[in-house]
């Protein structure tokens, strides 16, 4: 589109110079400049766009966006914006015709669950014959048609956001459901998306690296019921689900919207199960809701996904399903890939693979395990460069909760592996190494360990890679498939027995 066309969008922003010239795409790296390109000059936390102008120029930008001026060619037209990274969302959004106008569009953030919650939701919504759609940490999705997301955010930059709900919007998408990490909501990679249902799992205490208090972190998942709430009419009700049983609930449901539901365990939820009974591949209930009941049979196991598929009701009901389709739209879910996945290839033990990479989340894994398991529950896990805080609080969930564990790698980067396992086993009290849990640095070797001690009965909990294809080493990233490195120790073992 013309810059002219693009400039007359952005709120705040000036055009200086010709606006005649065509802009065919936006990018905010000026190693990724192609030719056309409007380039918005971002000040990151490692680097500020401001210095590439000039580079983004002789890549082939046509334009740039800056928040304040720098060095440029003659002639080089410049959109000055009051911000480059807010600006940055409103740009995308406008240069892909605002889609999600032409949609609903479901935002769901907290810290345990939200993958779960987008794709059960985003199941529901296609199995009630709403056409949806889907950005998660695994996938993007299209009408079911999956992409795997190898960016490594959950939630992308605004032009990558904005690039699929145009596609979704071209492909005849009624609704889009979007994870939504506190990142990027402070970062404002969901600013122009007019959000209709805000919708949380929970409010742990992950990311305290970038959040400096747990309050900070809860205003910034608090964003997504402000935004909701100022996006654009769409002919329902801004909705906010919000889970009563978390200690966020309180501060959350202050805020300012024209619908709020609840849910949780407890009759006090607008949305809640009655006559709930577990097993360990499942649950079955009865779903209570404001708009009615329905029988629900989840083949997904743990008391958190009991949880998950509440929170995913009330999102698929404010967007307009009938709440006599949301029991077998929820009946029909089978899983995401890494969240309490099931290894069965026959073994008289059980595997699970889990994305738990946090205390919380591996704490909450084990104990689900518990109730189902005969013998032992045996974890093998790591915990990554980015969770420093959270080592010695994994060591200690593992000794609470495994009766026998094993510490091993996840994502080191450029961290020696042996030290960030020393601030894991910091953690551990009450347990003797080599009885209780031992130290297996390669993740390939640890899992194969844990296989061959499995007794029959057992479980096994994989924590911690989940549904990533890549292990983020010093020298770059490696392939891993944590399900293909279980199923060959488990062939492995069978040969040998």
């Amino acid at each position: 589109m013309r810059l002219e066309d693009l400039a007359r969008g952005v709120p705040g922003a000036t055009l200086e110079g010709s606006g005649d010239v065509e802009v065919s795409g936006i990018a905010y790296d000026s190693r990724h400049v192609k030719r056309g390109d409007l380039f918005v000059a971002v000040s990151g936390i490692r680097a500020d766009g401001h210095a590439y102008a000039g580079d983004a120029v002789a890549a082939g930008a046509v334009a740039v966006a800056i928040e304040r001026p720098v060095e440029l060619p003659p002639d080089t037209p410049v959109l000055k914006v009051p911000s480059t990274r807010t600006g940055l969302g409103e740009i995308a959004a406008e240069f892909y015709g605002r889609p999600s106008r032409h949609l609903y569009v479901a935002g769901v953030t907290g810290t345990d669950g939200k993958t779960t919650v987008t794709h059960m939701a985003e199941h529901v919504l296609m199995a009630g014959g709403i056409v949806a759609g889907a950005m998660s940490t695994v996938a993007f999705s299209v009408r079911g048609a999956e992409t795997v997301n190898t960016s490594g955010q959950t939630t992308t930059e605004a032009p990558q956001v904005q690039e699929w709900l145009r596609r979704m919007v071209d492909a005849g998408v009624r609704c889009a459901v979007i994870e939504t990490t506190s990142h990027a909501l402070v970062q404002d990679r969901v600013l122009a998306c007019d959000f209709d249902v805000a919708a949380f799992t929970n409010v742990g205490h992950d990311h305290m690296d970038y959040h400096a208090t747990w309050e900070d972190y809860l205003e910034a998942k608090a964003r997504l019921i402000d935004l909701t709430a100022a996006g654009a009419d769409k002919g329902i009700e801004k909705t906010a689900v919000l889970n009563r049983d978390d200690p966020s609930y309180e501060r959350l449901s202050r805020r300012s919207i024209a619908r709020r539901w609840s849910y949780g365990l407890t009759t006090a939820a607008d949305i809640h199960p009655l006559d709930l009974t577990m097993s360990a591949t499942g649950s079955r209930f009865r779903l209570k809701t404001p708009l009615g009941e329905t029988e629900v049979t989840l083949a997904v196991p743990a008391r958190f996904n009991v949880y998950n598929a509440l929170c995913a009701a009330g999102v698929c009901l404010a967007v307009g399903v009938p709440v006599e389709e949301i029991g077998p739209g929820l009946a029909g879910f089978d899983g995401v890939r890494g969240r309490l996945e099931r290894v069965d290839l026959g073994q008289d033990f059980s595997v699970f693979i889990d994305f738990a990479h946090s205390a919380g989340a591996l704490a909450s894994a084990l104990a689900e395990l518990r109730p189902f398991t005969r013998g032992r529950l045996i974890a093998v896990f790591g915990s990554t460069a980015r969770s420093d805080h959270d080592r010695p609080g994994m060591g200690k969930a593992a000794a609470d909760l495994a009766d026998f564990f094993i510490i091993t790698t996840d994502d080191p980067l450029r961290e020696d592996p042996t030290e960030i396992a020393r601030d894991v086993q910091s953690g551990v009290s009450g347990k003797a190494p080599g009885r209780d849990y031992e130290v297996v640095i390669d993740r390939r070797s640890a899992i194969r360990r844990a296989i061959e001690v499995a007794r029959p009965g057992d479980t096994v909990l994989l924590a911690g890679k989940g549904h990533e294809r890549t292990m983020q080493m010093a020298e770059g990233a490696e392939p891993w498939d944590e399900r293909a490195e279980a199923e060959s120790a488990i062939k492995d073992r069978a040969g040998r027995r």
